[in-house]
Order: structure tokens, then C-alpha cells, then sequence
């Protein structure tokens, strides 16, 4: 998982490197036939003849990109004389063209825009494994997983042994028959420590889960413990929740173990999380098409603008930055200024952050409802 200090040299030290520098994206995923036998490396080879790149700062690329490291999905570089870095990631990433040659390769000013996308709009993930013995917390990232060994470290070995031994009698109504024929004596304690905390547990699930701004949570554990436990959960924490899974057949469960459980239910929860985005254009009187959006996004009215995942448009930019979808178009914002075409997947990104505007990347069903019901963009307002 990419380390906060990464983060903080892509945005301090990348971003405003002076140019020429290398900027390169490849598609490296090792399911792909194309990508047998590292095939990804001799396209990149090939990529790098383009440009009149200085001989040993190929060199120098060449040498790092053919250090075997874990499979990765996307594999991400920027190099110049004072400068080589390389990102293996576990996502692929909007924007960048990849679909014609699984290859993004750029020479001049650095084009960080799709690193930072990701960085800054994919959402994080949070796991609560509620094994009896001890409560153990992940957090999701770019693909990658990782345990947070600190959610939980005020908590004893004696404090989770005392749950694991009266938690269960709270809802099978044993205690509770207890407590109505015995209100005053051990039964009522134990229910009221149980209960305490439960509630602490949850303060300091939430504590985590807002220090990490985790979007998604999803309980693992038996399913009277995770249901159980959600009722001590506040209304923003149990908004988060978009699933209890109790069939993880594992006793001790492994990081990937719980990564491999989880994938496919966040990658349903964002399919549903597009869907309904869509839904809501229509719903709250949204605006589409690729003119009525572009202008309505530059008017700043768009709160959020969806895009599709794969952007094909071509676009008209006039000097002073002002987009349009034809050249007739762009001369109502310019009409002595020289205009230029240009992809929208290279602009798309810093004109909603120009604007305000949350960008929204949609795939699959979303992406073509979006395409075709939609004209491939859309948003909606902000009143």
C-alpha cells in the first residue's frame, strides 16, 4: 500500500519537476495474454524509441522496470536525470490510454494527473474481523490490504476474554431470562458490561474510520456477533456498512484471505454506487450530454460530473483553458483566440478540480448507460 510518504513525493517533488520528464503507464496485469512473459516489456522498449530520451536514462528505466516485484495491474514510472520512481499498483486507472498498445508514454511536462486521481478519489475500504478472541481491523486501498494493528491496542487480552465468554448470552436470551428473574445480581452486570463495551468498541471503530476516510465498511464474523455489534454503531458508521460476511472458511484468516473475500462485494457495492448516480440525474433534474455538461461544468453549477471510464472525446480548449465539444462551440468562448484539439481524458481531471466539481468515473452497465442513454457525460447540480 502506497505509504504517506509516497504520497507526499508524488505531490512535493513530481508534480513540479521542472520538464523533460518521463511519465509512463503500463498495463502489466499478469491475467492478460498479451502481458505473457512480460510482454508489457518489450512494448515499452518500443515506446521509448518515440522520444529522444538521453541514452542512459533509458538505461536507467530499463534496469528498474526489470526488478521482479509482486504482480501488479498498472505499473507506473517517472524518470529524469535527477529523478526515478516507480509505483506497482493493484487498480487500473481512468484516463490514461492503455486500451491501444497497454501503454501510456509521455515526454515533457510530468503527467501525474491519473496518480493523483486515484490517490485522491478512489475510496477506502475498511474491514472489521470480529474474531472472538480478538477484534482485528484492515483497511483497503488501490487494491492492496492492510491490517491496522492499532485500532484496538487499549483493549486487554482479559477485556476480550471476558467478551468472548458473555457477548453470546446477550442475544441467544439466556442472559436476558436471567435478568428478568434475577434483576439484581450477576446477570445485570454482565449485560451492562457487555454493553459498555460494545459502545467503546464502536467509539474507537470510529475513530479509525474517520482518521482513515474509509467509505465502505464490511463486518466479518458470525452473523449474530456483526448484526449484534452494528446496533452500538452510529447512524454515519452503520451508513457505511454494505455488508456482513460470516462464511469466511478460514479459522485464522490472512490479509490476501480477507482481501480475496471482500473484493468482489466493494466491487458490487461501486457498481450499485454508479448505478444509483445515474438514477439521480434523472431524479434531480440533472443535466447530459457532452455540450450541456461541459458548459454547465464550467458555469460551476455541476457538483458532480460522471464520466465514462474510457474516454474517447475530443474536445476544442481555447487559450485561456474554456472547453468545448466543436470548434463552433469553442469560438463562442474564443472567437479571436487559436484553438486546439485536445483528448478530453487530458483535461477532464483539472477541469473539475478548476470548477469544484467531484469527478465520478463509471465502468461496465453504468459506462454504457452512460454512453447511451446519457451522450457519455453528465452531472449533476448543485441546486
Amino acid at each position: 500500500m502506497l505509504r504517506k510518504e509516497q504520497v507526499r513525493l508524488v505531490r512535493e517533488r513530481i508534480v513540479p519537476h521542472e520538464a523533460p520528464v518521463l511519465s509512463l503507464y503500463v498495463d502489466v496485469h499478469p491475467a492478460r495474454p498479451e502481458n505473457a512473459r512480460r510482454g508489457w516489456f518489450i512494448r515499452v522498449k518500443d515506446s521509448l524509441k518515440a522520444f529522444d530520451i538521453p541514452t542512459t536514462l533509458c538505461e536507467r528505466v530499463l534496469t528498474l522496470l526489470s526488478e521482479e516485484r509482486a504482480q501488479a495491474r498498472t505499473l507506473v514510472l517517472f524518470a529524469a536525470t535527477d529523478l526515478l520512481e516507480r509505483y506497482d499498483l493493484q487498480v487500473e486507472l481512468p484516463v490514461v490510454d492503455l486500451a491501444h498498445g497497454r501503454v501510456e508514454c509521455r515526454w515533457g511536462e510530468p503527467y501525474v494527473t491519473p496518480l493523483l486521481y486515484a490517490l485522491d478519489e478512489y475510496e477506502r475500504a475498511g474491514v472489521l474481523y470480529l474474531d472472538r478472541a480478538n477484534w482485528r481491523f484492515y483497511e483497503i486501498f488501490l487494491g492492496e490490504i492492510e491490517e491496522t494493528t492499532d485500532a484496538f491496542r487499549d483493549v486487554s487480552p482479559e477485556e476480550w476474554q471476558e467478551l468472548t465468554r458473555y457477548m453470546p448470552t446477550l442475544y441467544n436470551g439466556w442472559l436476558k431470562e436471567r435478568v428478568a428473574t434475577h434483576p439484581a445480581r450477576f446477570a445485570r452486570r454482565v449485560e451492562m458490561w457487555v454493553q459498555r463495551f460494545l459502545k467503546r468498541l464502536a467509539h474507537l471503530l470510529e475513530d479509525v474510520v474517520v482518521e482513515r476516510d474509509i467509505r465502505r465498511l464490511v463486518l466479518i464474523g458470525p452473523a449474530e456477533d456483526t448484526h449484534f455489534f452494528e446496533q452500538y454503531l452510529s447512524r454515519s458508521l452503520r451508513s457505511r456498512v454494505v455488508a456482513h460476511v460470516s462464511d469466511i472458511p478460514y479459522p485464522v484468516p490472512s490479509a490476501a484471505q480477507v482481501l480475496e473475500k471482500v473484493s468482489p462485494i466493494l466491487e458490487a457495492a461501486e457498481r450499485a454506487h454508479e448505478q444509483a448516480l445515474l438514477d439521480m440525474v434523472q431524479e434531480r433534474a440533472g443535466i447530459w450530454g457532452l455540450d450541456p455538461a461541459l458548459e454547465a461544468l464550467q458555469s460551476g453549477r455541476l457538483a458532480t460530473i460522471i464520466v465514462p471510464w474510457r474516454i474517447e472525446a475530443q474536445v476544442w480548449r481555447c487559450p485561456e483553458g474554456w472547453i468545448a465539444s466543436t470548434p463552433e462551440m469553442a469560438r463562442v468562448f474564443c472567437p479571436e483566440g487559436e484553438i486546439q484539439q485536445v483528448a478530453l481524458r487530458d483535461v477532464i481531471v483539472e477541469l473539475a478540480a478548476d470548477f469544484g466539481a467531484r469527478l465520478e468515473f463509471v465502468r461496465g452497465e453504468a459506462e454504457q448507460r452512460l454512453l447511451t442513454q446519457y451522450g457519455g457525460l453528465a452531472g449533476l447540480p448543485r441546486w
